[in-house]
């Protein structure tokens, strides 16, 4: 069989397998969650500068992706956003997560900060995200890992979120 059969039989079965797995409800008791595809541009709609972060998730070879938004008041979580994104090769997915730990401030505005962070054999950061000046905010933390073609996307926000409880929550994030 050629080489490059195999190579586009593989980028057909990305492109058109079955869900991506995304963060199990039972790993976030007590929010109601809601499934949904992401897009190219539901993602660039998340940065300042989106259409040209739609044209370098092209250039990275972004496939598809799915969420899982959790949301309900808690003592601890408010809202969770489980993401998996898949793209076309590993250079792609680990170019995405670079990407978004240099960028902190395009997500989250001026002050946000990054960290390293690994999880299991995936490797990535932990971004803070810049408080507001509101009496009432909760923080929010956002994990960004990858593994071979895949993304995990995990963002936290709640009045109990620290790094420790986000990279407990990561553990079970596929």
């Amino acid at each position: 069989m050629p080489h490059w059969f195999v190579v586009l039989a593989a980028a057909s079965t990305l492109a058109t397998g079955g869900a991506l797995p995304v963060l199990a409800p039972a790993a976030v008791p007590g929010l109601a969650a809601s499934t949904h595809p992401v897009s190219a541009h539901d993602l660039a709609a998340d940065v300042d500068g989106g259409n040209r972060f739609e044209r370098l998730l092209r250039d990275w070879g972004f496939a598809r992706g799915r969420e899982r938004d959790f949301q309900g008041p808690s003592r601890t979580l408010d809202r969770v956003v489980s993401r998996t994104l898949a793209f076309g090769g590993a250079n792609g997915a680990s170019a995405y997560v670079a990407w978004i730990g240099a960028h902190p401030a395009a997500l989250y505005g001026a002050g946000s900060s990054t960290t390293r962070a690994t999880s299991g054999a995936r490797a990535g950061f932990v971004i803070d995200a810049a408080a507001c000046a509101c009496h009432r905010a909760s923080p929010t933390l956002l994990a960004v890992v990858a593994h071979g073609t895949r993304v995990t996307w995990l963002e936290a926000n709640g009045g109990g979120v620290t790094h420790r409880v986000l990279l407990a929550l990561l553990a079970h994030a596929p």
